[in-house]
């Protein structure tokens, strides 16, 4: 039984275009950052969706719907637009989580993870939320709707509505995606994964000739220190350093 027999053909030329532009649009906002964070509601998600699917609806260019589909042909082809989605934000989010691996880095090198103290091992550290917190802020400040309008216009141009192809180019190139986030994310915390070695190499050697000093407790107080000091000065570079790299991977080609 075919549900959308009875709808009117020109309804139906209007209605599963928006409706797959919403799903194409809603499943990238439920993986892009910022917009996939927990600190926005559901709703707040669908309203930003609902908005721009006339604007998807837009760059989508026109298609030739028949007006008698099955409710099966558009059950496919709307899980096709919410791959589709979900696709093209995955790259700026693989990305995106360069800053989560490079503060949980810093954090643990640096005996920052439990500077403030958490209740279970599971919640974030400190350092994480106020570096997290400040990339969210600096992406929206660089531009990152924009980025999102970008990646759906050229999305249409790859992909056109209802249609989905992926090749071996496309899934190598997530792996690779993957691999320079994880760089990235290294080279962020690189300083501070140099300075806890230097530190733990000089407080193997005072160790060794003083065995009587009690070096955690001279040393942990000053290591921490020294952390504080240079995420304080290194804090601006890191996160410039790692929007650029977001913005930089998250467009194709």
């Amino acid at each position: 039984m075919e549900a959308l027999a009875a709808v009117p053909a020109e309804l139906v030329l209007w209605v599963i275009p928006l409706v797959l532009a919403y799903l194409r649009l809603q499943a990238a906002v439920l993986v892009f950052p910022v917009l996939s964070e927990r600190v926005l509601s559901v709703r707040l998600r669908t309203c930003i969706a609902m908005m721009l699917a006339p604007v998807a609806l837009s760059v989508a260019g026109p298609a030739d719907w028949s007006a008698r589909i099955g409710l099966a042909d558009f059950a496919v082809l709307a899980l096709r637009e919410l791959l589709i989605g979900f696709l093209i934000a995955l790259p700026a989010r693989i990305m995106a989580s360069a800053l989560h691996v490079a503060t949980s880095a810093i954090g643990a090198t640096a005996s920052l993870s439990q500077l403030i103290g958490t209740g279970t091992e599971a919640a974030p550290h400190p350092i994480g939320n106020l570096m997290h917190m400040a990339g969210l802020a600096l992406l929206m400040a660089m531009g990152l709707p924009i980025l999102l309008l970008d990646l759906l216009a050229q999305s249409y141009a790859a992909f056109p509505a209802g249609q989905l192809a992926i090749g071996g180019d496309q899934v190598g190139g997530m792996v690779g995606l993957v691999t320079r986030s994880f760089v990235v994310a290294l080279a962020l915390a690189a300083p501070f994964i140099l300075g806890g070695l230097l530190y733990q190499v000089l407080t193997g050697v005072v160790n060794r000739v003083m065995p009587a000093l009690p070096v955690v407790f001279i040393g942990a107080p000053a290591i921490i220190m020294l952390a504080l000091v240079g995420l304080a000065l290194l804090a601006p570079a890191v996160l410039s350093g790692w929007a650029q790299a977001v913005f930089a991977h998250a467009m194709p080609g």
